[in-house]
């Protein structure tokens, strides 16, 4: 194969390293792993890879056939149907890294609104359990008020209490009337003599006006 039947200079699949990138210097490969595209290798698959170095290279020998003139129509047809073919593969393969680069996109993006709705549940439940400690902090200073209170109102039943088993204190005697009739029934009783200021004392029963009656 002539020289210009060779594929430019480049980043190319390479079919010994079942489609990795390799770099072609125009005559033989000599990079063995493409800088910076690494990430190609979890894209393109090694069919993929093994399609596009046929297709290169597929290309790369009708080319060299047409200019050297040393290969039949028939062969060339077939070559340039093979080459088609190929390149629809690659087409479709193309196609599929790029649903594929989408969904990953679409996975990204899913993951990062997942992640926002974490944090603003996160939040939230910071706000809740704030709320929460206040609440409890504030039903543990009504609970002692509470209980401050309880205590008041026992002393005072206490004291009410007491008040009410205390014994009454002793009225004083209500006075009495006391009246006799005469001497007789003063005598009877057990007054005589009856003196003025005692009970029962009357003027009827001192005759002689001396404060002392039935003598």
């Amino acid at each position: 194969m002539s020289e210009s039947a060779l594929p430019a200079a480049g980043w190319y699949p390479a079919s010994h390293a079942n489609g990795e990138l390799r770099y072609w210097d125009g005559s033989a490969w000599t990079q063995p792993v493409a800088p910076r595209l690494s990430f190609m290798k979890r894209t393109v698959t090694r069919r993929t890879g093994a399609i596009v170095a046929g297709s290169t290279l597929v290309a790369g020998v009708l080319l060299g056939a047409g200019l050297g003139s040393s290969g039949s129509a028939s062969q060339m047809a077939s070559l340039a149907s093979q080459v088609s073919s190929l390149e629809t593969e690659v087409t479709e393969a193309a196609e599929t890294v790029t649903d594929a680069s989408s969904e990953v996109e679409e996975a990204v993006a899913q993951l990062a609104a997942a992640r926002a709705e974490v944090t603003r549940v996160q939040g939230q439940l910071d706000a809740s359990t704030a709320t929460v400690s206040e609440m409890q902090t504030a039903a543990t200073a009504a609970q002692a008020e509470l209980d401050s209170r309880a205590a008041q109102i026992a002393d005072l039943q206490g004291k009410v209490s007491a008040q009410q088993s205390a014994p009454a204190p002793a009225q004083p005697a209500a006075p009495t009337t006391t009246y006799f009739e005469n001497c007789s029934s003063a005598r009877a009783a057990g007054a005589a003599p009856v003196r003025r200021g005692d009970p029962g004392y009357g003027k009827h029963l001192d005759r002689d006006g001396d404060g002392v009656g039935c003598e």
